[in-house]
């Protein structure tokens, strides 16, 4: 039960104005967090506090938010979401789901270079990171705790992925 309430307090937390005197992106916002959260509490993990899951909330919600799926993210269906996390080109180059984010919340007049929230957020969830195998202090990690390089969103993606395919997919259509 705790693992539910951390969830939906971070979904709470980033419940902030994406856009001064729009309602409209604001409430879409909002709805997009909550859609998110519903889609993850099933597969949100209940013996672990850290991991690529942790970034799937804003990840996922930041897709729903920019990315032209249907009418408004409580109507995308869970099909379609896995298809905007992993598209598949014919050509074979499926662009990266940052740049994919990047160019829609452009398109919806985003500001990415400034100080808001949401750029911040995107910064910080685009941002590619080194490999990382050992400690500040030069102990080695564990392998569960090795970092493979690459962005946060990048590791929620896949993450998010896989526990929409086991958990809705799979089991009913959702």
């Amino acid at each position: 039960m705790a693992d539910m309430r951390d969830l939906w307090w971070a979904a709470g937390r980033m419940a902030f104005k994406v856009a001064e005197n729009d309602g409209w992106r604001n409430q879409r916002w909002i709805d997009s967090l909550r859609r998110s959260a519903t889609l993850l509490e099933p597969a949100w993990p209940r013996s672990y506090s850290a991991g690529p899951f942790n970034h799937a909330l804003p990840t996922l919600a930041l897709l729903l938010y920019a990315v032209p799926l249907s009418d408004g993210p409580q109507d995308v269906s869970v099909g379609e979401i896995t298809a905007a996390l992993h598209p598949r080109r014919s050509d074979g180059e499926a662009p990266k789901v940052e740049d994919m984010l990047r160019e829609c919340l452009t398109e919806r007049h985003h500001d990415l270079d400034d100080d808001s929230e949401l750029s911040e957020l995107f910064r910080y969830l685009a941002e590619c990171r080194p490999p990382t195998a050992y400690t500040s202090d030069g102990f080695e990690l564990t392998s569960a705790d090795h970092w493979p390089g690459g962005t946060l969103m990048g590791a929620a993606v896949e993450w998010a992925h896989h526990a929409l395919t086991h958990h809705h997919l799979r089991s009913s259509t959702a």
